[in-house]
């Protein structure tokens, strides 16, 4: 009987950490892996692949507030030296479009947290991003004031 007890904590436990992930081969898990290679892609500065995950209809915001169409976030893709980790995806599917948020850690030259939500579409087969929202999380010291 003392068994008991420590199987249901151990089986909590494990389904805490699975908890909030994607299956893996599911369509979340696909739009994850595809946000990760448009962030690589920009790092790169390669336009080329930032630009094929980007719809010709593409609205971004940048985190300062600027409104961008497909051909002007072409142009601002160059490549920097920073890294760039990505977390705390949440993914909603409406049919043929999902809505994503991320929080991204960006460490190099420069260091600052964003939080981003993309709308995804997928059209003629493949995803693509329609638009794009990035705004910059605050540090700690800056909210208190």
């Amino acid at each position: 009987m003392k068994q008991i007890p420590f199987v249901i904590v151990l089986v909590l436990g494990i389904s805490s950490i699975a908890f909030g992930q994607y299956k893996k081969g599911s369509v979340e898990e696909k739009l994850i892996q595809l946000d990760k290679a448009w962030t690589s892609a920009e790092l790169k500065g390669d336009k080329r692949a930032a630009g094929a995950l980007v719809a010709d209809d593409f609205v971004g915001t940048t985190q300062r507030g600027e409104v961008q169409n497909k051909a002007q976030y072409i142009a601002s893709v160059v490549p920097n030296a920073d890294m760039v980790k990505s977390d705390e995806y949440k993914i909603s599917l409406y049919g043929n479009t999902a809505v994503m948020t991320h929080r991204s850690t960006v460490s190099g030259v420069r260091n600052v947290q964003f939080r981003s939500t993309h709308i995804w579409m997928k059209r003629g087969g493949k995803w693509l991003i329609v638009a794009h929202h990035g705004s910059l999380i605050a540090p700690a010291e800056e909210e208190s004031q």
